[in-house]
């Protein structure tokens, strides 16, 4: 069993982010409402840019394994994605990023980790409402949550999508 450590990101990471990215939404595939997204592009690079990315490298062979870009937004600590290579799926490396989520927001003083994120696949909502996310209440859903929302819901079924957060 392999293990991981966890470090910021760099700017020579970009390259392998964009390549999780994409190689996690080949997951989609096997639903059928959602297969699109695995056809879907790979975040660009200036995601990433935007964000803290929390990435997770194997400790054998130093390849990043997964991340967990994060970013400042209504005051809260928005989740903007979190993506682990599929060949090391069930290996903890996702509730480890998520860790250093919750620690970052805890460590800035904020009150929540908000994300958006869709109600079906297993390692989706299910998931994070099994790491303490509950959905969100629409009252505290602030404006910049409801643009990235409203961008989301260009190209996603709305219907699809749930908004959580996990109070701190």
């Amino acid at each position: 069993m392999h293990s991981y450590q966890l470090r910021l990101s760099g700017i020579d990471d970009v390259a392998d982010l964009c390549r999780i990215s994409a190689q996690a939404r080949l997951r989609y595939k096997a639903i059928p409402n959602l297969a699109h997204i695995a056809e879907t592009p790979a975040l660009p690079p200036a995601r990433f840019e935007a964000c803290r990315v929390v990435v997770a490298l194997d400790s054998e062979s130093k390849k990043i394994m997964g991340f967990a870009a994060m970013r400042p937004l209504d005051g809260l600590l928005y989740l903007d994605n979190i993506s682990v290579d599929p060949d090391a799926s069930g290996s903890g490396i996702g509730a480890k990023l998520l860790t250093a989520v919750i620690e970052h927001a805890e460590s800035s003083g904020v009150q929540a980790v908000t994300l958006t994120t869709f109600h079906e696949p297993p390692w989706n909502g299910p998931w994070f409402r099994k790491h303490g996310f509950r959905t969100m209440p629409s009252e505290h859903i602030a404006e910049g949550l409801k643009q990235v929302m409203d961008r989301q819901w260009l190209t996603l079924d709305a219907t699809t999508r749930e908004t959580l957060w996990r109070v701190l």
